[in-house]
């Protein structure tokens, strides 16, 4: 075995311990013990010596990342995560230092791509954002949502023919979890809990896609105060199984057609055997209007494209706080009138069926469809629907706005129209 010393002005910084194993050069990290030193130099030395072809190992310890992760073109490397990385709270040092993610104008605070990339947490790995400092401060923003600078925990930026798999998420800053620009990939055994311990989270989505392709997510389990999943831009080809969301919103399409004249395009999603509790959706679809009112991440729309062939099976649900499933084509924020066209979107749901959702709800809407009639939702087929009150009273609403072609269902009054950034009025 041999040590590398990584040396940064001249001080001493970490020692990676390097060593053969089966063929494979591995990379042990070395905590510092303290967070008063910060471990992230130590972290680039290990993936700069063993992330091509070799093994990093973090130990069942804490390790203190005060500094932003950078770390990309790895190659064919086993990343073993039996500690926790935790990150500061030197809130204005991340604001200021927080790496762009390449959409929305939003930020990370630890950027991981390559290709035949395999990270095991082995359901112990933990990535802990140290979450309600931010929640707290936030609160106190007068933009609570996309703060600039305010980081997402980790983004898997260009990650191709890749397994993350048994890690913990806790107390993300902002997103958990942002994956963009990356194909043939298997997410699965995750667990993620961004309840606040002082205050609630906000804008603490579970993950989202971004121009990616061929992603499965299996076995996931999410508490938190928003998405509990989001495809946005350009994800085609993803598959949700068997996972159980908590307290978020359900699982998101969206938002999309924010930038204006620009086509984006979601296609063949799938979702099969999800339980929802106390969310306030199970599936539910968000689009900017055709009028722009200021820019990303907190204004925009007059987005151009397309969401189609999306199926969802066998979703159960306990609790529900709105419909079931849902469509608003009128977000928008960033001080647009409170009064503004909800229906001039040129972004077009099409082939959207939902077969098999049960259980229980606090309302009495399982859909609230809110179209565009510029271009108005078609083949919308909802079967084999069974949700009830506590009390077992049958929840039998279906509002809907410029809906054509409706399978399975009837309308039985017009939807709300007003603007809204989770699903409905």
């Amino acid at each position: 075995m041999k040590c590398i010393l990584a040396f940064i002005s001249a001080s001493l910084v970490a020692c990676v311990a390097t060593s053969p194993a089966k063929g494979r050069k591995t990379c042990t990290v070395k905590a510092s013990g303290t967070n008063q030193t910060d471990d992230a130099p130590a972290i680039k030395s290990a993936f700069k010596e063993c992330g091509r072809h070799g093994k990093v190992v973090f130990k069942p310890t804490t390790y203190y990342v005060n500094s932003i992760l950078n770390i990309t073109d790895l190659e064919d490397v086993d990343i073993d995560v039996q500690g926790k990385l935790l990150w500061s709270t030197d809130i204005s040092y991340w604001l200021n230092h927080s790496l762009p993610v390449g959409y929305q104008n939003q930020s990370t605070a630890f950027v991981l791509g390559g290709n035949n990339v395999r990270l095991n947490g082995h359901g112990v790995g933990t990535l802990d954002g140290n979450g309600d400092y931010w929640y707290q401060w936030i609160k106190k923003q007068p933009n609570t949502s996309n703060y600039p600078g305010r980081p997402h925990q980790i983004t898997f930026n260009g990650l191709k023919n890749s397994v993350v798999t048994g890690v913990n998420f806790l107390r993300s800053q902002m997103w958990t979890m942002s994956i963009i620009h990356s194909a043939d990939n298997t997410f699965e055994d995750i667990f993620i809990n961004n309840t606040g311990n002082v205050v609630s989270s906000s804008n603490t989505d579970g993950a989202d896609t971004i121009y990616c392709d061929n992603i499965r997510f299996h076995n996931w389990t999410v508490y938190n105060g928003d998405d509990s999943i989001s495809f946005k831009a350009n994800s085609t080809n993803i598959r949700l199984t068997d996972s159980k969301f908590f307290g978020g919103l359900g699982i998101a399409i969206g938002s999309i057609g924010q930038l204006k004249d620009v086509t984006e395009t979601v296609e063949n999603i799938s979702a099969e055997n999800v339980y929802f509790e106390n969310t306030l959706h199970a599936f539910y679809v968000k689009t900017w209007t055709d009028d722009q009112n200021g820019y990303p991440p907190n204004g925009g729309g007059g987005g151009l494209g397309y969401a189609e062939n999306m199926n969802l099976k066998n979703l159960t649900t306990s609790g529900l706080r709105g419909a079931a499933f849902s469509i608003s084509q009128c977000t928008r924020f960033s001080g647009a009138p409170g009064q503004g066209n909800c229906t001039n979107s040129q972004f077009q749901l099409r082939d959207i069926s939902i077969d098999g959702l049960k259980g229980t709800t606090k309302t009495d809407r399982v859909a609230s469809l809110q179209c565009s009639a510029v271009a108005p939702c078609t083949d919308i087929e909802l079967e084999n629907v069974d949700l009830v009150f506590a009390n077992g009273t049958e929840s039998t609403s279906y509002l809907c706005g410029n809906v054509v072609d409706a399978k399975g269902w009837n309308c039985t009054g017009p939807v709300c129209e007003s603007g809204s950034a989770t699903g409905e009025c």
